[in-house]
């Protein structure tokens, strides 16, 4: 598999990098571009993107799923920048969503707004630096992977007044680095800088086929090894949000032991109950079996998220939005 090989090209050059510290600099770089693989940019309606600056100075794209239900009518669509501006405080839950290696705003579109309307929640989505229409902000890398999901997470709270405990983190493979990241620091911000006002964790982490750390993947190590990315195994101990971890029991690409390892670094307070699908591979679990999917993901969001919201969950007693198989 190329992310297997990018990923096994990576170790040994990293290997190169401890035996050559005068190298160091573009050996790491050359980790990063093994690593990332940006898809060709797809295609999607401009009027649909809402642009961001990151605290790298990279400007990077997203979109907005607002999802209403009123008078037992469903409205489920993306907003443009001027509507977002003008829609006051975001009521309910929203997703903030990081997509996986090979895919891009584009691509992962249909998917997100079928998410939106089956849990009944609102959605933003945000490309990584080099990625999609923002391939021209420079090659991705980790730090502009946490610096982007730093800028989402920062849209949600300031413009559209989302609340912490309202927004639940979702990262599928890849995009569970920045989503474990993004978890720990809203844990460990006990104070806002600029209002001084007390902060609190998100309200959320859903792990989509993660990974411990991405030299994990192909190495089996008990320990972080130097130059590895994302290390989630670290991280997770740290995170103070209900976490589910999703993950086909036949992954080739991130074998399903790291969401086991991955289970057992929660804190157990956090441990929301997982969602292993029988003989289920890295890319078709939400594609080949929704119907279970979005029941289980409905079903944690119901439990850990929607009582800790304020006003509770404005569309119970409705029927629920999949059938269970």
């Amino acid at each position: 598999d190329q992310f297997r090989a990018a990923v096994g090209c990576g170790i040994f050059i990293k290997a190169l990098f401890l035996l050559l510290p005068h190298h160091r600099t573009k050996m790491g770089d050359a980790v990063s571009t093994l690593l990332f693989q940006p898809p060709p940019p797809s295609k999607l309606k401009e009027h649909k993107i809402v642009w961001l600056k990151t605290r790298r100075g990279t400007k990077i794209p997203g979109f907005y799923i607002s999802y209403r239900r009123q008078g037992g009518v469903e409205n489920c669509r993306s907003l443009a920048a001027s509507e977002i501006r003008d829609s006051g405080p975001t009521q309910g839950i929203t997703i903030l969503y990081s997509h996986a290696n090979a895919e891009d705003l584009g691509s992962i579109y249909p998917w997100c707004k079928f998410l939106s309307k089956m849990l009944q929640v609102n959605l933003f989505a945000y490309d990584y630096s080099g990625y999609g229409m923002a391939y021209e902000s420079g090659p991705p890398s980790e730090e502009h992977c946490y610096a982007d999901i730093e800028a989402a997470y920062d849209f949600l709270r300031s413009t559209l007044k989302v609340p912490a405990r309202n927004i639940v983190l979702y990262g599928r493979s890849l995009g569970s680095g920045p989503s474990c990241y993004l978890a720990v620091k809203s844990a460990q911000t006990p104070t806002d800088p600029e209002t001084k006002e007390k902060t609190e964790p998100v309200g959320g982490l859903i792990l989509h086929a993660p990974f411990m750390s991405v030299f994990r993947v192909v190495l089996e190590t008990g320990c972080t090894l130097p130059g590895d990315k994302f290390p989630n195994i670290d991280l997770l101990p740290f995170v103070a949000s209900p976490t589910i971890l999703v993950h086909g029991t036949n992954d080739q690409i991130v074998p399903f032991n790291h969401s086991e390892r991955l289970f057992e670094a929660i804190n157990e307070k956090f441990r929301a109950r997982p969602i292993y699908i029988e003989g289920m591979s890295h890319n078709n679990v939400h594609s080949q079996v929704r119907p279970l999917f979005c029941d289980r993901l409905a079903e944690y969001l119901e439990q850990h998220v929607w009582p800790s919201i304020e006003g509770g969950r404005q569309t119970s007693g409705l029927p629920k939005v999949t059938r269970r198989i």
